[in-house]
């Protein structure tokens, strides 16, 4: 059971994102500060969305003439900026860890000769976006991929796979069933625990050496 506090955080943000006018919004389950919302454009959120905003909140949201998508049981970490200019999509069961940032446009001109660029980003299902991760206009990243933290995506990431760097590219391929999601709400998925230090191991103190 959820501590009261939380509870009536869920309420007031649930309620919130009903009052900007948020399409198909469940109750939405809020801890810390209540997110930035940008309502011009259509912002439609599935089932049992989780924001985390402890220190800092995530703004999400469609401006004038764009849309964002948002699936069912998707996970925003603090800090996270998700706003749509043209078209974001994000699927079921996606988590995107803190401070990360997903842009369908680049805002500015970069000379006089390039426009302003809108292109859609495709986020798929089970996807794991890492800390700090920027998706940049025009990507696609496939069911089930991971983002390593820190990494720029540009472009294409295939499905099941690791992905690093500046720009992103496949590391190795992950292991992951249709049927299987990495959100672990009932806390059911089996641990991997490397050994802590045994005291004879213990690095050297100041006093020892």
């Amino acid at each position: 059971m959820e501590p009261l506090g939380v509870y009536f955080k869920s309420v007031l943000c649930t309620a919130w994102f009903r009052l900007r006018r948020v399409q198909r919004t469940s109750r939405t389950h809020c801890t810390g500060r209540i997110p930035k919302l940008y309502t011009n454009g259509n912002v439609s959120i599935g089932r049992q969305l989780t924001l985390r905003g402890i220190l800092l909140p995530s703004e999400l949201g469609a401006a004038d003439g764009g849309s964002l998508l948002i699936g069912d049981r998707v996970h925003i970490n603090q800090g996270a900026v998700i706003v749509a200019s043209w078209d974001i999509e994000i699927g079921d069961d996606t988590l995107i860890g803190e401070f990360a940032a997903i842009y369908d446009t680049n805002h500015h001109p970069v000379d006089e000769v390039h426009p302003i660029k809108l292109a859609p980003v495709i986020i798929g299902k089970n996807v794991w976006i890492g800390r700090n991760v920027t998706v940049l206009p025009g990507s696609t990243i496939g069911d089930h991929t991971v983002v390593a933290a820190g990494a720029v995506v540009k472009g294409e990431l295939p499905p099941r796979v690791l992905a690093a760097g500046n720009p992103a590219r496949p590391v190795r391929e992950i292991n992951s069933s249709d049927g299987w999601r990495r959100s672990n709400w009932d806390n059911t998925h089996p641990v991997s625990r490397v050994p802590r230090r045994l005291e004879s191991e213990q690095l050297p103190t100041a006093d020892s050496r």
